[in-house]
């Protein structure tokens, strides 16, 4: 028994260790970029690595694929994760155009599961716009439908209703990114040093990454895009994040500020946030029942329940973050940009 419990506190003690190290935000040793300044690889309104772009996926696309005027011709499981996640390729009736999607379903019953949380993906999608244009984005768009149970079964073969009371499956559709790959290496200190472009990309990656708690850095989680003159770095699960605990230790993860210099841009951008400026994290994205049993979308209302980012009352739908998870998010910022003005990380 003594030896069990010894164990036991050599574990307790690893982890809390784990935990201290996790929680620093600058890196221990700053060496010197090469550059001063990091000038945009992107040109305003190009997204070599996106199938369309980000604003026209959340406006356009989503209404043509609310109102039926998208429809599915294929689906496929993906080749990496552990959520059982599909991918689906879809034809938009008006433009012809086919279009990939990683679709993800909510457990039923389940608002909120480790491992496939909307919310937290919603979330980081929305962070990453505090601080970034959209052709700097990480995050890929990630939208929320409930497709019909008849659908949905012809699509995969099994359909459960996801929320008792509809006659639909919730899921996550997630942009399929295009030319991009899973890195070797996902950063090498040298080349940041000496390369504009590549520390351009790392910075917007890394600052996204801290300020959501990023905790799930197993493969195939980071892309890159091919190109590597422009070596763009995108985060497609983002599930595990926003503080969740436990996650696995022996791997390095993104949660802390890794690089020794960060982007001016972006450090300045999120010196103008204030406080109130996150409560609109609290209801992200909001869904109706309507006539027909479905859940629709509808305008963020008031928040029915501050302490659970994933609400369902009487056949509304709320996912968001909670506030102390805001209150999380607002301290990181702050503690983010004490580190900068204290000289711990450089700016370019």
């Amino acid at each position: 028994m003594k030896r069990i419990l010894y164990l036991s506190c050599l574990v307790l003690i690893f982890l809390a260790v784990s935990y201290l190290a996790g929680c620093s935000t600058a890196p221990s040793h700053r060496p010197t970029v090469e550059f001063t300044k990091a000038p945009s690889p992107s040109a305003k309104g190009q997204f070599p690595n996106w199938q369309l772009p980000p604003q026209e996926l959340e406006t356009v696309i989503y209404e043509r694929a609310l109102a039926g005027k998208i429809h599915a011709e294929k689906v496929k499981r993906t080749a990496h994760g552990t959520t059982g996640a599909l991918y689906l390729v879809t034809e938009d009736e008006v433009t012809g155009k086919e279009l990939k999607w990683k679709l993800k379903k909510m457990v039923p019953g389940w608002l909120d599961s480790f491992n496939t949380s909307f919310r937290k993906e919603l979330a980081a999608y929305e962070v990453q716009k505090f601080f970034l244009d959209p052709e700097d984005y990480v995050v890929p768009t990630a939208l929320p439908i409930c497709l019909p149970r008849e659908r949905y079964l012809k699509i995969v073969g099994y359909a459960a209703a996801s929320l008792e009371g509809t006659n639909c499956v919730l899921c996550l559709a997630s942009t399929w990114l295009v030319d991009v790959t899973i890195p070797d290496t996902l950063y090498d200190e040298s080349r940041f040093l000496a390369d504009p472009t590549y520390a351009y990309y790392m910075s917007n990656f890394n600052i996204l990454t801290y300020l959501i708690q990023h905790r799930d850095a197993k493969g195939g989680q980071f892309l890159v895009a091919k190109d590597d003159n422009r070596r763009q770095v995108f985060s497609v699960d983002n599930g595990i994040s926003f503080g969740f605990w436990p996650y696995n230790f022996f791997i390095q993860q993104w949660d802390t500020i890794h690089l020794p210099a960060l982007r001016q841009d972006s450090i300045d951008r999120l010196r103008k946030i204030q406080r109130r400026d996150l409560d609109r994290l609290e209801v992200i994205v909001q869904m109706e029942k309507d006539e027909n049993d479905m859940m629709k979308p509808v305008p963020p209302g008031e928040n029915m329940n501050p302490k659970s980012g994933a609400t369902y009352i009487d056949g509304t739908l709320q996912y968001g973050l909670t506030r102390s998870e805001i209150d999380d998010l607002w301290e990181r910022i702050q503690e983010l940009i004490s580190e900068v003005d204290s000289g711990n990380i450089q700016v370019f």
